[in-house]
């Protein structure tokens, strides 16, 4: 493992003179001549890299006084530019963070964050807008923005999903996915930027020379090159004298790249070169990178690895087309790359995944180097160029301008190899590793910055658009809500008066029908209790059922008011149907239709009877001048009869006989007292029936009133009735309350959206000016040689 092709790794460490001459000329020689040079290259105006002058004559030996002149010139613009770059270096830094602070607020917001359909296009072509043109739109730069960094583009197969059919909170959950990835990016930028080193990306479709154009750049076959496709993990060339201590070597990483320590075995295992292909190729599955440390024996001004100013890192990726996995695996990668450098097959063109990888890539690198390798293969090669360069100029407008230096075709297995070789490179060739030199080592602030630069200003974009989008949703929605609260008021404060009113109304009502009910039952009792003895009709048994005859009566009357009793208690049901239909067409009227609950059939009077007993007394009503004219009666009745009656005539002689033997003036009392004795017996039992019709009549009024009977019932009726009528008066009340409620829960809903959409369009506000003046300082950071 200690040589290398039959060179020892010692030796090319320690060699201080170059194996061999074929790398390109230093900025000071050089030897093209204007038939190599398209026609932009001799405007100074459209130059990417004002370090980089070609004559326009051979000048094979330069005066001493003209070398020493344009090195001194030379080393002051690159003392001036490593001036520039770590000024803007340390305000990028400072920016990122700021970014990375609003977005991280953006994520943790309470608030829903709007998306802006209204400025969204299908096209992707505004994500390469490069940050003059921003700069030249100042004025209406976010009147036609789309969104780039936090786009959201959902696709089921080849379909796109409507972002409008989404709910505000699945996008909500997107942007949070959106904003985790660009934290994830911005944290990736500050290393970038923080880092000395750059690294440099070779990737392109598959089988597009890749390994071949990095083994050219090195002028050593490094890497495993084929025909057929042979890269399938990351190599990343590293210079072997600056990371390694000279010692060329290749080490896999086996799991996290994150972990790889240099210096820690464990972390990592040693490949020999001879196993290098059969790693590439067979066993990649195995690990997740290669750094592979290399020795370049050319001078720091020839050499692009060992350049003597900057850290440089090659990376060769596997072909964007191999597979899914390692096509993502490519796009996630470019987060961490400084420059990229885009190899196309001059016989492809760019195909799709091409097209994506340069998509994704503008979000932040706005000039792409590109390499159309195999160009020499191809015949027609105006029309190959015509046709790359319009496929560029859509894809990359910023590329397409500094075309003469960004773009170049070339063919890179060309390139000598041999060991030893002294072949001097092609003139294109050589001219592409003076452009790539130039780009990454000289104008670091437009390769390495221009790219964090333009990621922060789209950033920055999407987030004014955002919150812009979300803003004028905020002011719009608190608007209509206080639109819709004055709006409501008058039915508010209608839906109050009308609780009162028809409450007042229902009450009123209510309790007319049981002041009615009540007086009816009172009046309707009192009358049959006057008019009981008409009312009830028994039949006189005769003397010898007299007993009978009573307790007949005394139920008859009872069960004759009881009678009454239900015949109010139906009256009453009547009444108070009445009023429920009353209360509930007045519900109705404020309500709209509702069931009504309420159930007359629940209405009853009281079982409860007068009981009257019967008693002996009742027998004999003791009334003084019904007694004295029956006393009249029964005597003349007595005379009347004769003696038939009772042997009325054998009597009056026993009498008379007796009273004969008396004196002469006590003589006529028996007789007397006998007749009117006798008199008295008829009459009671003539008037027994009467006598008991009377005092049981009397008893029973007198217990009727006694025991508030005819009171007891009318009330009772009453609040049968009222029980009713209030389940209907409930109804309303509740349903007017209910009214209230939703009514009152709406407007609290609408003024704590209202409030809410306040606190939204305040919190958008701020973001808007902290973003607008984060956006405002990220544009004043130099890092075009040329603004």
């Amino acid at each position: 493992m200690s040589q290398f092709f039959g060179v020892s790794s010692s030796t090319l460490s320690s060699s201080k003179h170059p194996l061999r001459r074929n790398s390109a000329p230093s900025l000071e020689d050089s030897y093209f001549t204007n038939s190599t040079l398209t026609d932009n290259s001799t405007s100074s105006s459209s130059r990417l890299f004002s370090s980089v002058e070609l004559p326009s004559t051979i000048s094979p030996i330069p005066s001493p006084t003209t070398s020493a002149a344009r090195t001194h010139e030379h080393r002051l613009n690159a003392a001036q530019e490593q001036r520039t770059y770590r000024d803007s270096c340390q305000r990028l830094m400072s920016h990122i963070q700021g970014v990375m602070g609003v977005c991280q607020d953006l994520k943790q917001t309470q608030f829903p964050i709007i998306y802006p359909f209204a400025n969204r296009k299908p096209i992707r072509s505004h994500t390469l807008d490069t940050i003059e043109t921003v700069r030249l739109a100042a004025s209406n730069r976010f009147a036609n923005h789309d969104l780039s960094i936090l786009s959201l583009d959902l696709k089921l197969g080849h379909t796109s999903t409507d972002l409008s059919s989404l709910e505000s909170k699945s996008i909500t959950t997107l942007f949070q996915e959106r904003l985790d990835q660009s934290l994830k990016h911005l944290n990736h930028l500050h290393d970038r930027v923080k880092d000395t080193a750059s690294k440099v990306l070779v990737t392109g479709d598959l089988n597009s020379g890749k390994s071949t154009f990095v083994n050219a750049l090195l002028k050593r076959e490094l890497l495993p090159a084929d025909q057929q496709p042979c890269t399938n993990l990351f190599c990343e060339v590293l210079d072997a004298v600056l990371m390694n201590d000279g010692l060329e070597q290749i080490h896999a990483i086996p799991t996290n790249v994150e972990t790889y320590n240099r210096l820690d075995p464990t972390t990592y295992h040693l490949i020999e070169w001879r196993h290098l292909y059969k790693i590439i190729t067979e066993d990649y599955e195995h690990y997740k990178m290669l750094k592979v440390y290399a020795n370049d024996a050319r001078t720091t001004q020839e050499s692009l690895l060992h350049n003597g100013v900057v850290d440089i890192a090659l990376i060769d990726s596997p072909g964007l087309n191999t597979d899914s996995v390692k096509t993502t695996a490519v796009f996630a990668r470019q987060e961490e790359i400084d420059v990229v450098v885009f190899v196309v097959s001059a016989e492809n063109h760019f195909t799709l995944s091409g097209k994506e990888f340069l998509w994704n890539a503008a979000n932040e690198k706005t000039h792409i180097f590109i390499v159309v390798n195999r160009f020499d293969s191809i015949r027609d090669k105006d029309r190959c160029r015509r046709l790359i360069l319009e496929q560029i100029r859509q894809l990359s407008p910023a590329t397409y301008a500094d075309a003469d230096d960004l773009v170049h075709f070339v063919s890179a297995g060309s390139v000598d190899l041999e060991p030893g070789s002294r072949q001097i490179d092609r003139p294109d060739f050589a001219r592409l590793e003076q452009r790539l030199r130039a780009f990454v080592l000289e104008n670091r602030t437009k390769s390495k910055l221009m790219p964090a630069k333009n990621y922060l200003v789209n950033v920055l974009m999407d987030v004014h658009a955002l919150a812009e989008s979300s803003h004028d949703h905020a002011e719009r929605e608190a608007a209509e809500t206080a639109r819709q609260l004055q709006d409501d008021l008058p039915a508010y404060q209608h839906l109050l008066k009308v609780r009162d009113r028809l409450l007042t109304e229902v009450e009123r009502v209510a309790e007319k029908t049981v002041t009615a009910v009540q007086k009816q039952v009172t009046a309707s009792l009192q009358n049959v209790v006057e008019d009981i003895r008409d009312s009830v009709t028994i039949e006189y048994p005769g003397i010898l059922l007299i007993w009978q005859y009573a307790q007949d009566l005394a139920d008859s009357m009872s069960q004759t008011l009881v009678k009454q009793v239900r015949t109010e208690e139906e009256a009453t049901k009547r009444a108070s149907s009445v009023c429920l239909e009353q209360l509930h067409t007045m519900g109705s009227e404020h309500l709209g239709e509702y069931e009504m609950k309420a159930d007359v059939s629940q209405i009853s009077a009281s079982n409860r009877k007068v009981e009257v007993p019967v008693e002996w007394t009742d027998f004999f009503d003791w009334v003084v001048d019904d007694k004295v004219s029956g006393v009249a009666l029964s005597v003349g009745a007595a005379a009347m009869v004769g003696g038939r009656m009772l042997g009325f005539r054998d009597a009056m002689t026993s009498i008379w006989t007796i009273s004969s033997m008396m004196p002469t003036h006590k003589r006529w009392v028996a007789p007397v007292m006998s007749v009117a004795t006798l008199g008295l017996v008829v009459y009671v039992v003539s008037d027994m029936r009467h006598a008991v019709e009377r005092k049981l009549v009397k008893k029973f009024k007198v217990a009727v009133r006694e025991t508030g009977y005819v009171d007891h019932q009318a009330r009772r009726l009453g609040r049968e009735a009222r029980k009713v009528l209030r389940v209907e008066g409930w109804e309303i009340q509740n349903g007017i309350q209910r009214a209230i409620e939703r009514k009152e829960e709406e407007r609290h809903s609408m003024e704590v959206k209202s409030l809410t959409s306040k606190e939204m369009a305040a919190y958008f506000a701020s973001v808007l000016a902290k973003s607008d003046s984060l956006l405002e300082k990220v544009e004043m950071v130099p890092t075009d040689n040329n603004a």
